[in-house]
């Protein structure tokens, strides 16, 4: 190779070398060029949105919500109880003590029964610094004293608890764990609540600890007979607040924070929430729990008397505005209410101060009360306003007193039955002085529509004796189509109930 040729080879190495420093150098610059250059970026969302007024408004309520489950959360616990399994059956024979068929259901969450320890898991409420703690009785039922109760706080420290006490009669229940400056929530005035004001319920549904729900007060004074006892309690607050199983025994809270209600049960037909559930009022259970503490049960005074709510028909003969009150059909011998002057057939209208518009109503005021202490009671008694002061009674073992279940009502041809004249053997086997004995009944007529039986004793028509069938034709026939009878009567077990009838046309 001569000179000239490798002069010519080594130029175009070089001139290849800058060609490929030059493609090089351009490329990272295009590089950096392309990456200094923003990327354009996609818009989302609303950047110039701005709230009204009116939904700030509502942020201001919001917090009030926030405010109020930070003050009720400490104060709500979960507790399980653990006991030995044995059946508890209902008159249907059923487990768990609860018609299958009834709408109206405790929510303690349990485990089926068996040949193993029964476990179920509830809610509390801290109404002490120094650990006692207010539940339900349907929550600790089983075990009571022997049962293995078990605390669990918000922050997730456990106890074991020792069972104070119970009342089925109002379906509360108090435990005590050893503890001290627990967190308590301060106690509102439940006769103060209203319809339509926001509620807080708080508790452990379905074992979810220190679960918040909301809503509003749905109606108050509720009897649902869920406790099924003639002497049971129910004057529940009804809500729409969402609770669940796991939620017994929990809190009901108003919007400033401040206690109000025991969840206790829940209308439904699947076993959960369904829309409305129900709270013993904190006024009642806050008695209960205090008698609990004291006393280890509950101390309760008794008027002495058999009530019911007079409907329309009753409410006519009777002479009320409005079917309301508590209509007394009989007392109790020797009992408070006799004492006191109260006599069959009066309309309790208040007590207290306090309307009575259903007997449950006159019931849960008086179960706050004690043995000796004396109420007001305000009667309708033949048109007229009566106030007679009652000093309670305690309970005898076998008394009929302060019932409110409705009692068998009562039915001439105009009344759609027929009587007759009573034998010396009739006054002995009903202990009457005086009446009719009814013979038979139409049964599609107004004496059967009302619960007039046959074999019942009529032994007065408003409120004048009557002593013969004559005597019962002659007060009937007196009585205007339209208008409606008040009748006494004598029921084949010897308890003595009003009925009121209309009187139909000849």
């Amino acid at each position: 190779m001569n000179n000239k040729t490798l002069l010519t080879a080594i130029g175009l190495i070089f001139i290849g070398i800058i060609i490929g420093i030059v493609g090089i150098t351009g490329l990272q610059m295009t590089d950096n060029v392309s990456a200094q250059q923003p990327r354009e970026l996609v818009a989302l969302g609303n950047s110039t949105y701005t709230p009204k007024e009116s939904m700030l408004t509502m942020k201001a309520i919001n917090q009030a919500f926030i405010d109020v489950a930070s003050v009720a959360k400490p104060a709500v616990v979960s507790i399980d109880v653990e006991t030995t399994a044995k059946p508890l059956l209902n008159k249907q024979n059923t487990p768990d003590g609860e018609d299958p068929n009834d709408m109206f259901h405790f929510f303690f969450r349990q485990q089926p029964r068996g040949n193993v320890p029964m476990r179920g898991s509830g809610s509390g409420v801290i109404i002490s610094p120094d650990g006692y703690i207010i539940t339900n009785h349907h929550v600790v039922r089983e075990g009571g004293a022997a049962a293995n109760i078990k605390v669990i706080l918000e922050d997730r420290r456990e106890f074991k608890a020792k069972f104070i006490g119970s009342d089925p009669l109002t379906d509360i229940a108090v435990v005590k764990i050893d503890a001290k400056d627990l967190p308590v929530m301060s106690f509102g005035d439940s006769d103060g609540v209203q319809v339509g004001e926001w509620v807080i319920a708080v508790g452990n549904p379905f074992q979810l600890a220190s679960t918040v729900t909301a809503g509003i007060v749905s109606a108050l004074s509720r009897n649902i007979d869920i406790i099924g006892d003639s002497y049971g309690v129910e004057n529940f607050i009804q809500t729409d607040a969402a609770v669940n199983p796991g939620n017994s025994g929990g809190a009901l809270v108003n919007i400033e924070g401040k206690l109000i209600g025991i969840n206790t049960a829940i209308a439904t037909r699947t076993g959960s929430y369904a829309g409305y559930s129900f709270a013993v009022p904190i006024n009642l259970a806050k008695a209960v729990a205090e008698d609990l503490i004291k006393y280890g049960k509950v101390t309760r005074g008794y008027i002495g008397v058999q009530i019911k709510r007079p409907d329309a028909t009753e409410a006519k003969a009777l002479g009320l505005a409005r079917p309301e009150g508590a209509w007394v059909q009989s007392l109790v011998p020797d009992g408070a209410a006799k004492q006191a002057g109260i006599e069959p057939n009066d309309v309790i209208i208040a007590v207290d101060g306090k309307a009575v518009r259903a007997p449950n109503d006159l019931q849960a005021y008086v179960a706050r009360k004690h043995p000796n202490d004396k109420v007001v009671v305000k009667v309708l008694r033949d048109g007229k306003e009566k106030e007679i002061t009652v000093t309670l009674k305690a309970r005898a073992e076998k008394q009929d007193v302060a019932e409110s279940k409705e009692p068998d009502a009562e039915p001439d041809m105009q009344l759609g039955l027929e009587v007759k004249d009573l034998t010396d053997a009739d006054k002995k086997k009903y202990d009457v002085e005086y009446g009719v004995r009814v013979s038979s009944i139409d049964i599609g007529g107004q004496a059967a529509a009302r619960g007039i039986n046959k074999e019942d004793v009529i032994m007065e028509v408003n409120r004048q004796r009557v002593n013969s069938v004559k005597e019962f034709k002659s007060a009937i026939s007196s009585i205007k189509a339209g208008e409606a009878a008040l009748l006494r009567i004598r029921k084949r077990d010897k308890s003595t109930q009003f009925v009121a009838i209309e009187v139909a046309s000849k």
